[in-house]
Protein backbone atom coordinates (compact mmCIF):
# COMPACT_ATOMS: atom_id res chain seq x y z
CA UNK A 1 0.00 0.00 0.00
CA UNK A 2 0.96 3.58 -0.50
CA UNK A 3 0.11 7.01 0.25
CA UNK A 4 -3.00 7.34 2.30
CA UNK A 5 -3.62 3.58 2.51
CA UNK A 6 -0.23 3.28 4.16
CA UNK A 7 -0.83 6.23 6.48
CA UNK A 8 -4.24 4.85 7.92
CA UNK A 9 -3.28 0.75 8.22
CA UNK A 10 0.44 1.64 8.86
CA UNK A 11 1.37 -1.09 6.42
CA UNK A 12 3.54 -1.47 3.15
CA UNK A 13 1.98 -4.56 2.78
CA UNK A 14 -1.14 -6.99 3.96
CA UNK A 15 -1.74 -10.79 3.10
CA UNK A 16 -4.88 -12.22 2.90
CA UNK A 17 -6.34 -15.56 2.09
CA UNK A 18 -8.92 -15.84 -0.52
CA UNK A 19 -9.70 -18.82 -2.81
CA UNK A 20 -8.75 -19.34 -6.34
CA UNK A 21 -11.37 -17.81 -8.70
CA UNK A 22 -11.94 -14.72 -5.63
CA UNK A 23 -13.60 -11.93 -6.90
CA UNK A 24 -13.69 -8.33 -6.24
CA UNK A 25 -16.09 -8.39 -3.75
CA UNK A 26 -14.38 -11.02 -1.68
CA UNK A 27 -11.12 -8.93 -1.84
CA UNK A 28 -12.10 -5.72 0.19
CA UNK A 29 -14.15 -8.10 2.62
CA UNK A 30 -10.97 -9.49 3.38
CA UNK A 31 -9.77 -6.43 3.45
CA UNK A 32 -12.26 -4.81 5.78
CA UNK A 33 -11.43 -7.84 8.18
CA UNK A 34 -7.94 -7.13 8.13
CA UNK A 35 -8.07 -3.67 8.42
CA UNK A 36 -10.96 -2.11 9.44
CA UNK A 37 -9.38 1.09 9.55
CA UNK A 38 -9.80 1.17 5.65
CA UNK A 39 -13.37 1.49 6.14
CA UNK A 40 -14.79 5.08 4.95
CA UNK A 41 -11.48 6.53 3.32
CA UNK A 42 -10.63 3.54 0.72
CA UNK A 43 -13.68 0.83 1.44
CA UNK A 44 -17.19 1.86 1.37
CA UNK A 45 -19.03 1.90 4.78
CA UNK A 46 -20.99 -0.83 5.24
CA UNK A 47 -20.55 -2.46 1.09
CA UNK A 48 -18.20 -4.34 -0.45
CA UNK A 49 -16.51 -1.75 -3.10
CA UNK A 50 -14.16 0.82 -2.80
CA UNK A 51 -14.15 4.15 -2.62
CA UNK A 52 -14.84 6.01 -5.95
CA UNK A 53 -11.00 7.35 -6.36
CA UNK A 54 -9.44 4.20 -5.56
CA UNK A 55 -8.44 0.70 -8.13
CA UNK A 56 -6.94 -2.62 -7.93
CA UNK A 57 -4.00 -3.33 -10.01
CA UNK A 58 -3.84 -7.00 -10.31
CA UNK A 59 -0.66 -8.12 -12.28
CA UNK A 60 -0.21 -4.83 -14.18
CA UNK A 61 -3.91 -4.20 -15.09
CA UNK A 62 -6.43 -2.03 -13.38
CA UNK A 63 -10.14 -2.99 -12.05
CA UNK A 64 -12.02 0.02 -11.31
CA UNK A 65 -15.41 -0.09 -8.94
CA UNK A 66 -17.82 -2.64 -10.44
CA UNK A 67 -15.30 -4.67 -12.68
CA UNK A 68 -14.91 -8.00 -11.66
CA UNK A 69 -11.94 -10.11 -11.98
CA UNK A 70 -11.45 -13.92 -10.91
CA UNK A 71 -7.87 -13.76 -8.47
CA UNK A 72 -5.43 -16.99 -9.37
CA UNK A 73 -3.30 -18.57 -6.98
CA UNK A 74 0.32 -15.82 -7.09
CA UNK A 75 -1.71 -12.94 -8.50
CA UNK A 76 -0.17 -10.19 -6.92
CA UNK A 77 -2.74 -6.90 -6.06
CA UNK A 78 -2.02 -3.00 -5.81
CA UNK A 79 -4.41 -0.87 -3.89
CA UNK A 80 -4.24 2.74 -6.46
CA UNK A 81 -4.78 5.88 -7.11
CA UNK A 82 -4.01 6.52 -10.43
CA UNK A 83 -2.86 9.77 -11.29
CA UNK A 84 -2.87 11.23 -14.95
CA UNK A 85 -1.30 14.18 -16.27
CA UNK A 86 0.31 16.01 -18.79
Amino acid sequence: MYGLRREISELREVEVELHDGAAMAEVIAAMRAKIPSLEGPVLRQGEDRLVEQYKFNINGKFYFDGQDFKLNKGDRIALLVPITGG
